[in-house]
């Protein structure tokens, strides 16, 4: 299926957005929890930056149009205007080099996720190395085929004579997503513990640890159905974009869905500690006045059992105060 450059810019808008308002949400968690600036942070303002500058680039490209467009297309591009033609053709090379960046960055985030929460597990330790490795490798893969498919460069741009093959970027295309694919796979095989271990869980637990996997099965569909459809629209510059940016917005939910999700629980959590500590004041301190009714009535809250010193109790009021 083919689409129009209108409806790839239409998509581009709301994929990016989409993609920004999780990225954002999850920079507003960690500070919200004074998590301490660590290297997944970095990777989140990273993956910001990424979207952001793709979100220009793309609009230029698909109002330029490119070497291949042009090549198909005669009437959907002026060939006599070859330099908006290079401008275009090179800025698409920008933007897959960019949607390269922001899908290995989400898999960056889940391998430091998965890191974290398990440690403990050897041939895990042993398989998030060797994505890492993977992820390192199959970047600079992907990046080098984008720049060197045609070669000179020029022929990315040129319309006359006509420059082959290359200038679709099917190598690039079918190495991305191939190399997309494996390490989704690799990531289901780091997560599968989860799995095992989840026995006993109730149905909601169950469900959580079912839905890493749907996410991570997801994004191996979109990569599919992204490859086939390029290939049947011919390699069109809109079709490649408007696919782009459906896959940058499903990378980034799977990657930063946990995250989010937890610093949600905990915020929920918190709540409902201070709650229940603001619930349970009051029988402390009338427990307390009845003891010691000759007290000052800070010094009758020290003496109850569940408060043990004036400087706890001043604690579970900061604490209740964080909260609100």
């Amino acid at each position: 299926m083919r689409f129009s450059a209108e409806q790839a810019k239409d998509a581009n808008y709301a994929c990016a957005a989409f993609t920004l308002v999780i990225l954002l949400a999850r920079v507003a968690g960690s500070r919200r929890r004074q998590r301490p600036i660590d290297l997944s942070f970095f990777l989140v303002v990273l993956s910001i930056l990424v979207v952001v500058a793709r979100i220009v680039i793309v609009y230029y490209y698909l109002l330029y149009g490119t070497g291949s467009d042009a090549l198909r297309d005669a009437e959907y591009f002026n060939t006599h205007n070859l330099d908006q033609i290079k401008k275009g053709s090179i800025l698409s090379l920008v933007a897959r080099v960019l949607i390269t960046t922001s899908c290995w960055l989400q898999v960056c985030l889940l391998l430091l996720f998965y890191k974290g929460i398990m440690h403990g597990i050897q041939w895990v330790s042993w398989m998030i190395k060797l994505t890492w490795a993977a992820t390192g490798a199959s970047f600079v893969a992907v990046v080098l085929v984008t720049l060197l498919e045609c070669r000179p460069l020029r022929l990315y741009w040129q319309v006359e004579p006509d420059p082959g093959s290359c200038v679709k970027s099917y190598a690039q295309l079918l190495l991305q997503c191939a190399a997309n694919i494996v390490l989704d796979l690799m990531l289901l095989a780091i997560s599968y513990p989860i799995l095992v271990h989840s026995k006993g869980r109730d149905w909601k637990q169950h469900l959580r640890v079912g839905t890493l996997f749907v996410f991570g099965t997801f994004c191996i569909i979109v990569t599919s159905l992204r490859l086939a459809s390029i290939y049947d629209s011919s390699s069109a510059q809109p079709t490649r974009s408007l696919w782009a940016s459906i896959q940058m917005l499903t990378a980034t939910f799977v990657a930063n869905a946990p995250t989010i999700y937890g610093d949600l629980q905990t915020v929920k959590r918190k709540k409902s500690e201070a709650v229940a500590r603001r619930t349970s004041l009051p029988e402390v301190w009338r427990d307390s006045e009845a003891g010691c009714p000759d007290l000052p009535l800070p010094e009758r809250a020290a003496t109850h059992s569940s408060i043990q010193s004036r400087k706890e109790w001043f604690d579970h009021l900061e604490d209740i105060d964080d909260v609100r």
